[in-house]
């Protein structure tokens, strides 16, 4: 058997991004629809009270950081208050949160929850809530410490990233080795940074709403590959409190605009030519109050936890598509590209 020849982590990612811009949609606007709410404000079954995160595991089931009643929920869209789950209360012991913003799943089913005033990450089987409850980091500004974590977001390869809000700082570990791999990307560019998205090629995407401003690096080499897209504002290519950020497969980058009160899209490779808003200030279908956190779901549903309405609103018309590792992506480009090439000789 050949193997292929070992690449290095810089060939690759170069390799795909290259790739990824021959192939992906140059100019492309995202089209959003307004699909469906769920719950309302309260604190029994099928209510919510202002929600500040939402993650969606390879199933569909949707988990939501309920802040205000210091819990994690979770759901399944085809049958919401039939399959209305909680877990956890108020408290800072196993199983507790308090103020539970940003959620994540990893590739595995388990669930990252930023703790925020609890000042660390939390982890946790849904098939067996307790006896898995892990804890990772306390309050400080540290190696392995945090203070007041509103994001985290978890990348193929099991590495967990952490928007460490009042540290200004996004933090890096694997849960295998918390303190022998935890490492920060600061150096001044983040002014509390929030919720966190990663594309294709491992790129993050940071909510950076102090600066007004969606930043981007890449891991492996920051900061060199420091790059960020808007100024304050409510008009074209501006953001207002950006809370939330989330990419999807074809490389679209969606935005929680919080203060701005909408959802905000563009392609990075032509920011304000392909920068569009959905919605406004309202209760009604379309309509949201301060949205606070995103994700997506294999089908392209975009999830929104709409804090001040106290609910999540489903979307469609994004391109949500499995993620490899990164590896793969380099590899599945490359079959695409010679694919595509021998095509072209015919």
């Amino acid at each position: 058997m050949i193997t292929p020849p070992r690449l290095s982590r810089s060939i690759l990612a170069a390799s795909a991004l290259a790739l990824t811009s021959l192939f992906l949609p140059s100019a492309r606007a995202a089209t959003l629809a307004f699909v469906q709410s769920y719950g309302g404000l309260g604190s029994g079954s099928g209510q919510f009270r202002f929600p500040n995160g939402v993650a969606v595991d390879g199933a569909g089931t949707v988990y939501v950081g309920d802040s205000d009643n210091d819990r994690i929920v979770g759901f399944n869209p085809a049958s919401f208050t039939g399959s209305f789950t909680t877990f956890g209360s108020g408290g800072s012991g196993t199983g507790g949160f308090s103020s539970p913003q940003g959620v994540a799943v990893d590739p595995s089913g388990l669930v990252y929850v930023a703790d925020k005033s609890n000042n660390r990450i939390d982890r946790f089987d849904p098939a067996n809530f307790v006896s898995s409850f892990t804890s990772f980091g306390s309050s400080g500004s540290s190696s392995g410490k945090f203070q007041y974590p509103n994001g985290v977001a978890v990348d193929n390869a099991g590495n967990v990233f952490v928007g460490d809000t009042f540290n200004n700082r996004i933090d890096r570990f694997n849960p295998s080795n918390f303190a022998g791999t935890y490492t920060s990307f600061a150096g001044g560019n983040f002014n509390s940074p929030t919720g966190l998205g990663m594309d294709l090629l491992g790129n993050v995407y940071v909510a950076d709403p102090q600066f007004s401003r969606v930043a981007r690096f890449n891991p492996a080499s920051y900061p060199g590959s420091f790059t960020s897209f808007g100024t304050n504002g409510t008009g074209n290519g501006q953001f207002f409190n950006p809370w939330s950020v989330v990419v999807d497969g074809a490389g679209i980058v969606y935005v929680a605009d919080y203060s701005n009160s909408r959802i905000v899209s563009f392609n990075p490779s032509n920011f304000t030519g392909t920068f569009t808003s959905f919605g406004s200030l309202g209760t009604g279908n379309g309509k949201f109050d301060h949205p606070a956190a995103l994700a997506l779901d294999k089908a392209g549903n975009l999830y929104v936890a709409d804090t001040g309405n106290s609910r999540i609103v489903k979307l469609s018309g994004a391109a949500a598509l499995p993620v490899p590792e990164p590896t793969s992506v380099a590899l599945l480009l490359c079959g695409s590209a010679s694919s595509f090439l021998r095509r072209r000789r015919k």
